[in-house]
């Protein structure tokens, strides 16, 4: 699937950046988690998972940032989306090896699809625990008329099912697009640039 903006992107962009603000917040509640547990003087392995979530943070911030530029249709995106299409095979081929000849701990990270694919799935759960949650009321309750949030929340769980089905590109492309910013973002933040956050999750 190439990477492209449909006509009709500029919302799915945005629910792909909420999606992507509402994991992080929980990857970074377990990093906090994790980092107290070693100061405490926990396990051996603690130190190795702090590598790894620091690494889900980083490359899911730099998702979120591309989803920010692309709704905001920013001038680099098509070069960006050029080198991710050239590169992504590479990067295919590369994965399907490494599954075939693992290597150890460090293979049973999450490739950038996986994660972000991942982001997309949990918002789309929280969702639909929240819909269970108003249709429990609006039983209880049928006096009270929870109908318009529950419109609302069936529509958004209909968008989140087809973003994660189909709002992905290769993943290929997607790691590409991962670590190219991901690494962007390393180097100017040492220099000082700010970043934009990925989109807050409406409440």
């Amino acid at each position: 699937m190439a990477v492209v903006c449909s006509q009709n992107s500029a919302p799915r962009e945005r629910l792909a950046g909420q999606a992507v603000a509402h994991r992080l917040r929980a990857l970074n509640e377990y990093l906090a988690l994790y980092r107290a547990t070693r100061a405490s003087g926990g396990e051996a392995h603690t130190t190795q998972r702090i590598r790894e979530l620091r690494s889900d943070v980083a490359r899911l911030r730099a998702w979120g940032w591309y989803l920010s530029a692309k709704e905001r249709g920013a001038s680099w995106i098509p070069a960006l989306q050029r080198l991710a299409a050239a590169l992504s095979v590479l990067v295919s081929v590369n994965l399907v090896a490494q599954r075939r000849h693992p290597r150890g701990a460090a293979l049973q990270h999450l490739s950038s699809y996986s994660l972000v694919e991942r982001a997309y799935a949990a918002l789309e759960d929280d969702t639909q625990g929240q819909l269970l949650t108003l249709r429990l009321a609006q039983m209880q309750r049928p006096a009270l008329d929870y109908q318009r949030n529950i419109d609302i929340l069936d529509a958004r769980l209909a968008d989140l099912a087809a973003l994660r089905l189909n709002g992905l590109p290769e993943p290929g492309q997607v790691t590409v697009v991962c670590h190219v910013l991901r690494g962007v973002m390393a180097v100017g933040g040492a220099l000082g640039f700010s970043f934009p956050s990925a989109q807050p999750v409406d409440s």
